[in-house]
């Protein structure tokens, strides 16, 4: 069996069974972590945890347990998400304080706990193997759903931390948010299709560097190019304090 582990950071049972199952059939140790582990998933993990992704500071010790138990994750998939409906007349700031923050928290903050983790585990993978980070996102980096508010700040902030991960660490590692979109580039919406999921996070784990870090894709088409590219550019901050000088 390969030594290649994937740790999925959601598992539910569409797209992160499918994941699971897909890397499994190819060899690969499978990690999977949700907040209640299906039987499903149990038959196809090798490593199975429940956990909360509302407590970020957990996240570290996930990763802990997955390298005792099957050896370092060299690709990591978040697939987790959070969001409380905004379907109040009064708009998408009907929502509580604590209700936001938990959204963010499972959208974003873990996202960064697991990003920054991964990296740290990524330095002492073998130079040979696959080093990848793929955060399931949606297409609200790019359209604004009121209804569901708190979700898409989760997917914006978590959209631009892919973004400056590929940008800088790109050369070694590589960095992924995929959006899968219908045909003609509208959101799938609860129409997620679990094996096509599969199937492209299989492909961006083979892939040699870092490619657009906004990867949109279609069932039965895989990679298809919509928005223009988004890529800003990168600079520091001594360099922005000169110019106003």
């Amino acid at each position: 069996m390969s030594t290649s582990v994937v740790l999925i950071l959601g598992t539910g049972p569409n797209v992160g069974l499918s994941v699971a199952s897909k890397f499994a059939a190819e060899g690969w140790k499978v990690a999977a972590v949700s907040r209640e582990p299906k039987d499903d998933i149990k038959k196809v993990a090798h490593h199975v945890i429940a956990a909360d992704f509302s407590e970020p500071s957990g996240i570290s010790n996930i990763f802990k347990e997955v390298e005792a138990k099957l050896g370092i994750p060299n690709v990591v998939v978040y697939n987790a998400w959070s969001c409380a409906f905004a379907l109040d007349a009064s708009g998408p700031f009907s929502i509580s304080v604590a209700e936001f923050a938990k959204d963010i928290a499972v959208n974003a903050t873990s996202v960064y706990a697991a990003a920054t983790t991964a990296v740290a585990g990524f330095h002492r993978v073998s130079e040979s193997a696959p080093k990848v980070f793929i955060y399931t996102g949606n297409m609200q980096n790019t359209l604004v759903v009121p209804e569901v508010f708190s979700l898409g700040v989760g997917k914006n902030a978590s959209a631009y931390l892919i973004e400056t991960a590929a940008a800088t660490y790109g050369a070694k590692y590589q960095f992924y948010y995929a959006d899968e979109r219908m045909s003609n580039g509208r959101p799938v919406m609860n129409k997620l299709d679990g094996d096509t999921h599969a199937q492209f996070y299989w492909e961006l784990a083979g892939k040699k560097t870092q490619g657009p870090w906004d990867v949109t894709f279609v069932k039965g088409e895989g990679y298809k190019k919509f928005e223009a590219e988004r890529d800003r550019e990168v600079i520091g901050m001594t360099t922005l304090l000169d110019n106003v000088k």
